[in-house]
């Protein structure tokens, strides 16, 4: 090999590595996990429900946005059947129904032990429209970790007027993903 296109070689190598950093480097974090929780009993009468679905949140590259997206099943707890629901256990009176939540260019702030996001979410109510009396709403979301594992806890808490359906309690769960993203791959 003569020492031009050895010269050649070296640069084409410096190029895609260079290239390939630049291509990570600009990235987002995409976390994914679970939602298990139930919603305290509301001042209108509602609940308790059990809250049950994924949800994801891509944490853009400049770490001052995030988008997030949940699908949640929502129905009355059994906490409701003894309480409220006169001991009818019948899954027809659970008052099933489906919520899709979503977040836009939420705004990030650190927290100990993780982050927080901030902003209006828009959900709808079994596939349709949600009242206008509760979308959209100022949610908080938080994700955070501990020594073991760097972020493996999330919570969903619903600010009015959505707290008066969610309630005010924050809505647990859990990470159980967090990757490199890019383009397509964010939702």
């Amino acid at each position: 090999m003569n020492s031009k296109t050895f010269i050649t070689a070296v640069l084409v190598l410096a190029i895609g590595i260079g290239a390939q950093a630049q291509e990570w480097a600009h990235k987002d974090k995409k976390f994914t996990g679970v939602l298990n929780a139930y919603t305290p009993q509301t001042a209108t009468g509602t609940g308790p429900y059990e809250v049950r679905g994924p949800w994801s949140l891509t944490l853009k590259r400049d770490g001052t946005k995030a988008d997030f997206s949940a699908a949640l099943n929502m129905e009355f707890s059994d906490a409701w059947v003894l309480t409220t629901g006169k001991m009818n256990f019948d899954p027809a009176a659970r008052g099933a129904h489906t919520h899709h939540i979503t977040v836009i260019d939420g705004e990030v702030t650190q927290i100990a032990n993780g982050f927080q996001v901030t902003g209006p979410a828009s959900f709808t109510l079994s596939g349709g429209p949600a009242p206008p009396t509760v979308t959209p709403s100022p949610v908080v979301i938080e994700i955070t970790g501990g020594s073991e594992v760097e972020f493996s806890n999330i919570t969903l808490t619903f600010l009015p007027p959505g707290s008066n359906h969610f309630g005010a309690s924050p809505l647990p769960g859990v990470v159980r993903s967090v990757k490199e993203v890019s383009g397509r791959e964010r939702w």
